[in-house]
């Protein structure tokens, strides 16, 4: 492996949708239909609250979850945000809630073409 700089990413943010389990993949489509393929992933998670040791009229409630993260740049973050949160259709009860994190930096390999794509455009 070559020695080469770190390249960072800045003006970046982090979509995490926390919903119900088996909503995952409609969100990952809807990410991937709008061009968004990288950072993105599904994985399932359980937690714990007082629904789940009172649940509705006694009755347990479910607590595993699909927790879907999505890295887009910050002039995506809005337009993927509004697509997912209709794909996940979040405005049910029950469904799930999500959130943006502004990412400082992100770290990741990116080929020389692209890198020199990217000089190009800055110096212009």
């Amino acid at each position: 492996m070559s020695k080469q700089n770190i390249v960072y990413l800045t003006d970046a943010a982090l979509i995490t949708c926390v919903i119900q389990v088996g909503r995952g993949d409609a969100i990952l489509k809807a990410a991937r239909k709008l061009g968004v393929s990288v950072g993105s992933s599904v994985h399932h998670a359980k937690g714990t609250g007082a629904r789940k040791r009172f649940g509705l009229w006694g009755i347990a409630v479910e607590t595993e979850k699909d927790v879907v993260s999505v890295l887009v740049s910050a002039e995506q973050r809005d337009v993927v945000f509004d697509a997912l949160y209709r794909a996940g259709e979040l405005d049910t009860p029950g469904v799930g809630f999500m959130y943006i994190t502004p990412l400082e930096k992100v770290a990741t390999y990116l080929p020389e073409n692209v890198l020199k794509s990217l000089n190009n455009t800055e110096s212009a």
